[in-house]
């Protein structure tokens, strides 16, 4: 153990001075050190003492891990992101979703199977904290307030990979079960209710209590013992989390989370850190370990280019996207994205967990290491030179894309200008609208992926409770499927409507102001009616094209999917036209009391 500790923190230290004389980030460092460590002064001995080292090696890791996750926890100020993180939270929901859908996307083309593409998404979507503000700080193009913006995105970005790493938690236990014959429904449902239960009580009770613990013994005892119980907490509630079906890595953040809105979270954070680099240190030696120099530079350099490549343009474009639907200028958005393009801890996290449960082989968690090396080496270059890049590129830009883009960007100012018309509440209104028509588009995912794995499970099961032919029961499986979609896809359709109205609303506002003769009401009225008209072929429209291009887990034939459209087209057709009938009834009632009224 001892001598392990001290190769170890030695090698590191050597490794991270001489990236840190390169002026890369030190995690680059502990990484080499451990591929050095495992394939040169490992290699020669014996399989008895291998077998113990590898024991070592991955209780430092565990040990790692939960105080690197604890500590990012404790970063995470809930009151600062309240006042200030408004616009971190609109980037992170952005660009978060759009990645996994990247990554996803292009998992499928490269041929993994939904649960690897799954992972590689998630494994892509986060940019590393202590990477972009060591680089940002080095270089100091930029200035604090954007710098401390950049930083809050990343801890916005951490808290998203947790909610990302807990929902993909089941479909990595499910996979692992699957040489086993998979886990049967009610397993399947079992562990998603523990696992919603834990986040439940953690978030709901654990930032009610915990933080007064802390505080009380901050008040009645010494400091040692306040850091003896914080990191205390931080290991029992990892041991949770693994009971609970989740990462260790979960329930640390999530107590450091909770300690975080304690009044000496910042004491304890500062009392930890020798601990927490030491053992941050040992937890990417133990990445480097798992790694071998030929599986990169010869096996897998062409899979981590297209991993790095992959992740580097998604994450410059989508960040980019958020930025530009900020209402931020475009080279503050093309600034910022490109600071932003270092893998995350996160990557290194998800991909370890993935591999212990045999969703991925060596290949491909070897091919995640070698990408965000290179996005850590990649990023200090891009970040010096990415100003001088914008301005190149506008200037030899062809003028009719500028001026098309000049365009894009004025309508965006005519809508913002249309929101800033309109009153504070309608204002509150059209923010409150946007994230119930985004938590929509998320149900509609949730609920297509649950359908996704559900389905083999859930028809065996039935087969076997009720009978009956398995192409009977996949029908009604897709009927219900397709029953669910139109709630959210309708309060989306309805959310679009409401907001066309408040944009037109202050349009029209603007339109009075300025004395201009334009109605934009007119155009609106047009639309409204066509939207109102077409509603409910536009939820069958789009529920549809969902349950037709996202895949299933069994082979549906087409005509299953005609004979779902054919009765959900016939149920909605009737709920059409009994509000057709009914809103002609409430109109011919109007029209004879209007009628009486003249007489």
């Amino acid at each position: 153990m001892v001598t392990a500790l001290a190769l170890f923190t030695l090698l590191a230290a050597v490794c991270s001075i001489i990236f840190n004389k390169l002026k890369l980030p030190p995690l680059i460092g502990y990484i080499i050190a451990g591929i050095v460590l495992v394939n040169v002064m490992f290699i020669h001995q014996d399989e008895e003492t291998i077998l113990a080292e590898e024991e070592i090696i991955s209780l430092l890791k565990d040990f790692g891990l939960i105080l690197l996750m604890f500590c990012i926890g404790l970063e995470i100020n809930i009151k600062k992101i309240r006042k200030q993180g408004s616009f971190a939270i609109l980037v992170a929901v952005i660009q978060l979703p759009l990645m996994v859908l990247g990554g996803f996307i292009a998992g499928s083309l490269l041929g993994y199977d939904m649960t690897q593409s799954i992972v590689l998404g998630a494994i892509i979507s986060g940019s590393s904290t202590a990477v972009v503000m060591g680089v940002l700080k080095s270089q100091g193009k930029l200035d604090k307030e954007h710098i401390e913006m950049l930083v809050l995105i990343t801890i916005m970005e951490d808290i998203g990979q947790v909610i990302i790493l807990s929902m993909i938690t089941p479909l990595m236990a499910n996979y692992a079960a699957g040489g086993m014959g998979g886990m049967d429904i009610n397993e399947i449902i079992v562990l998603i209710v523990k696992i919603l239960a834990f986040m439940i009580i953690s978030i709901v009770i654990g930032l009610r209590i915990v933080p007064k613990v802390i505080n009380w013994i901050s008040d009645n005892v010494s400091d040692e013992i306040l850091t003896v119980t914080s990191v205390g907490l931080a290991f029992g509630m990892a041991l949770l989390s693994m009971y609970a079906g989740l990462s260790m890595a979960i329930g640390a953040f999530l107590m450091g989370m909770m300690v975080a809105s304690s009044r000496k979270a910042k004491d304890i954070n500062h009392k930890i850190e020798p601990m927490r680099d030491l053992f941050m240190a040992v937890f990417f030696i133990s990445v480097g370990a798992e790694v071998f120099p030929a599986s990169i530079l010869v096996d897998n350099f062409s899979t981590i280019l297209i991993f790095f490549l992959l992740f580097f343009v998604l994450k410059s474009a989508t960040v980019f996207l958020a930025y530009w639907i900020g209402n931020e200028s475009c080279k503050n958005g093309f600034l910022s994205a490109t600071s932003l393009c270092a893998m995350g801890e996160f990557a290194f996290i998800i991909a370890a967990e993935a591999l212990s449960s045999g969703v991925v082989g060596d290949s491909f968690y070897t091919s995640v290491i070698g990408a965000a090396l290179m996005s850590m080496i990649v990023l200090p270059i891009a970040a010096r030179y990415s100003g001088a890049l914008w301005d190149k590129a506008v200037d030899r830009c062809p003028r009719k894309v500028y001026a098309a883009c000049c365009s894009l960007n004025d309508a965006r100012s005519r809508t913002y200008d249309r929101l800033s018309a309109s009153s504070k509440k309608s204002q509150k209104a059209v923010y409150r609208s946007m994230t119930h028509a985004y938590i929509n588009i998320l149900v509609i995912a949730v609920i297509e992926i649950a359908f996704y794995f559900l389905l083999p499970p859930l028809c065996d099961w039935l087969l076997t409770a009720f009978g009956g032919s398995q192409a009977g029961w996949v029908l009604i499986i897709l009927g219900v499927n397709f029953l669910l979609l139109t709630i959210p896809t309708y309060y989306m359709i309805n959310n679009v409507k409401f907001l066309d109205e408040i944009i037109i609303g202050g349009a029209k506002r603007i339109a009075n102001r300025e004395g201009s003769d334009s109605n934009p009401s007119a155009v609106y009225d047009r639309f409204l009616r066509l939207l109102d008209i077409n509603t409910y072929l536009l939820i069958l429209l789009i529920d549809f094209l969902i349950i037709l291009i996202v895949p299933n887990a069994v082979n549906v034939e087409l005509w299953y999917y005609a004979v779902v459209v054919a009765a959900a087209a016939l149920v909605i057709l009737s709920v059409y036209v009994k509000k057709y009938r009914q809103n002609r009834l409430e109109r011919q009632a109007m029209d004879a009391d209007d009628q009486d009224e003249g007489h």
